[in-house]
């Protein structure tokens, strides 16, 4: 790939649009109040309704899918097209650039290419998928994956602040037979009009912020599975009863030595090089997933502890390891429980598979386009979900996958679904920059 474009982000304009964004679903006067724009409420409608009126104002076409994702297209007829997005939902108390950055660098590096479009091979399409944050609702990249087709049904039923996702998707004017039903929004014509898509996103990590980089090639993301342990003993007298467990059948220690025996496996599969994060982010706390069992009200000070639970992330870029990692937790968890007299039950949250590989040609791409902008990149791996995960395993009717990348930003001190969540203008210039030139490059290529 040789092309080359001379082109120039305007910094003012993605300041605007972040000017813009800040006022929606702020939930506070201060900065340290954080943003709340929930998985197809008002405030999400509301942002995307911004993007896609400065998306109409230069020339874009644009249109919703059956359950609210926002595309916005170049006018030209084109066979085929290059597609970027991210989504504009956030976390309960969460920053303003995750997701949102991929959105607004994502729009205005197709705008600055404007006078480009008729030329280019393919055309350019921006999407604001709905509903990317699993922390509403309980399941991850919803309006991508119903893009698809590939949602599970019964997420319809899981609450958010006393609302259904179904009521929610109705509430917004959208039809959620799409999710009850699997059946995808985009048409199979529309799928194999994908020539490529990529997303851009902040790091969330400060890999490429203490290296002083300014660009993340990203060639693999990491899958993950979540699961919750159920964990029951039997109440007692927490003065009357003594210690050890021929006597007690206490649920939180039990859960405590789980969580310590996880961690062991995990430093040892690190040890042997597996790519490899678990995490046990809720323990008898369960608001994220509207799940909570009122049994661990029956936990008490003076008691021994009858009940417990808590919910499992594992995450790798390698499905084996995913699997094999998995399959050892659970066993471990049941050796646990009946080392200590309790039982123990699983309940599957969510699962996504790893993508191993991130397209190659895209990759280079992005390199060239570093270098030709003089800005310092690096390859590396992305922990966190994105849509473009989803979209990445998806099969055109010839059976390839869609060809996808991913381009990560840095954000200052890795901090992110956090109020401090900040990405610099900098930054977020020069991602425009690299995603317009990628673009470019791509839109002037042809390949399979």
């Amino acid at each position: 790939m040789h092309n080359h474009l001379t082109i120039q982000i305007d910094p003012s304009k993605i300041e605007q649009h972040f000017s813009v964004l800040s006022q929606i679903g702020r939930l506070g006067m201060s900065p340290e109040s954080g943003f709340l724009r929930a998985s197809w409420s008002y405030e999400e409608s509301e942002a995307m309704a911004y993007i896609r009126q400065v998306g109409v104002e230069n020339g874009l076409i644009a249109h919703y899918d059956a359950v609210g994702n926002l595309f916005l297209t170049t006018p030209y007829q084109k066979p085929t097209l290059l597609q970027m997005g991210s989504h504009l939902d956030t976390v309960p108390m969460g920053g303003n650039y995750d997701g949102a950055a991929g959105v607004v660098v994502g729009l205005e590096a197709t705008l600055t290419l404007k006078d480009h479009w008729q030329e280019m091979e393919h055309a350019l399409q921006l999407v604001a998928w709905r509903g990317e944050e699993s922390a509403t609702f309980g399941a991850l990249c919803k309006g991508s994956q119903a893009a698809f087709g590939k949602n599970d049904p019964k997420i319809l039923r899981k609450e958010f602040e006393g609302n259904s996702l179904e009521d929610a998707i109705l509430s917004q004017g959208y039809d959620p037979a799409y999710i009850s039903e699997q059946r995808p929004t985009l048409s199979r014509a529309q799928v194999d009009a994908i020539h490529a898509h990529i997303e851009l996103h902040i790091e969330q990590a400060k890999s490429l912020e203490v290296n002083r980089l300014d660009i993340g090639i990203v060639s693999s993301i990491r899958g993950a599975v979540r699961f919750r342990a159920i964990v029951d003993g039997e109440a007692a007298h927490s003065g009357g009863t003594p210690m050890g467990v021929e006597y007690r059948q206490d649920a939180n220690l039990a859960i405590a030595y789980m969580q310590v025996a996880l961690d062991k496996r995990v430093q040892e599969a690190l040890a042997m090089g597996d790519d490899l994060v678990l995490t046990v982010g809720l323990l008898n706390s369960d608001f994220n997933y509207n799940l909570h069992d009122p049994r661990v009200y029956e936990n008490a000070l003076t008691k021994v502890s009858p009940f417990g639970y808590f919910a499992v992330d594992i995450r790798s870029n390698r499905a084996e390891t995913l699997a094999r990692i998995v399959a050892d937790a659970k066993q471990i968890i049941e050796q646990v429980a009946r080392d200590f007299r309790v039982s123990v039950t699983f309940q599957s949250i969510t699962e996504l598979a790893p993508t191993e590989t991130l397209d190659e040609r895209i990759q280079e791409a992005v390199d060239e386009s570093c270098r030709s902008l003089g800005l310092k990149s690096v390859v590396m791996s992305s922990g966190a979900l994105h849509d473009v995960a989803v979209v990445a395993n998806q099969r055109r009717s010839d059976g390839s996958r869609i060809p996808s990348g991913l381009i990560f930003i840095p954000c200052r001190e890795g901090i992110s679904h956090n109020p401090k969540e900040y990405a610099s203008l900098e930054a977020l210039t020069n991602g425009a920059q690299v995603l317009a030139q990628t673009l470019y490059r791509l839109g002037k290529e042809n390949f399979n």
